[in-house]
């Protein structure tokens, strides 16, 4: 008799590094790291601080991305980095809520605990004509929101700010120019507010 057995080897499950950082006090970094929507955000929210802000655009990042990335981007020397975590716009439209949770999941059990300030910011949903897209972004950022306050991390919720005209190019999810310097003052401001 011959038995079923699985057509293809089973998958190993990918395990982030952990993240370290150091107890021993001295001035902070902040770290911002997202999808393609932080594209041309970096002058303005490094500038303060150069030596002490880094922003890493991630263009088509999932959340799963971000978490695999932010190990390399946190240093074992930073003392209470405040990580700054805006993604979410690229993938909305093709994947599963339930997908996108997990994954956010996946991402807070890696921050949880490592000695960092962490605030998620909500999934600007703009002005977009399909319904659908903007059903799930909003789902995501009210599920986010709570997700966030059951963790004990930050939430900054762009609220309807993308939705005036001309913040968003005609594709719906990449900001334009004057949409840019609008994210990178919110993301500056959010990190003054942070730090004090």
């Amino acid at each position: 008799v011959m038995e079923d057995l699985p057509r293809r080897e089973p998958k190993a499950r990918w395990s982030p590094p952990c993240l370290e950082t150091a107890s021993v006090r001295k001035e902070r970094r902040v770290v911002v790291v997202g999808d393609s929507l932080l594209r041309g955000t970096e002058g303005p929210i490094c500038r303060p601080d150069p030596s002490h802000r880094e922003v890493c655009c991630l263009p088509g990042a999932q959340v799963s991305d971000i978490t695999r990335k932010l190990p390399k981007l946190v240093r074992s020397t930073d003392y209470f980095p405040l990580l700054i975590v805006q993604v979410g716009s690229d993938e909305i439209a093709q994947r599963s809520l339930q997908t996108m949770k997990r994954d956010f999941r996946g991402l807070g059990c890696l921050v949880q605990g490592a000695g960092a300030q962490v605030i998620f910011c909500s999934i600007p949903s703009g002005a977009v004509r399909d319904m659908e897209w903007a059903w799930k972004a909003q789902v995501m950022n009210n599920w986010l929101r709570g997700w966030c306050r059951g963790r004990n991390f930050g939430f900054f919720d762009h609220g309807a700010v993308y939705s005036a005209p001309g913040l968003l190019f005609m594709c719906e999810t990449h900001l334009s120019q004057r949409g840019q310097r609008i994210l990178a003052q919110e993301l500056v401001e959010l990190s003054e507010r942070a730090l004090n």
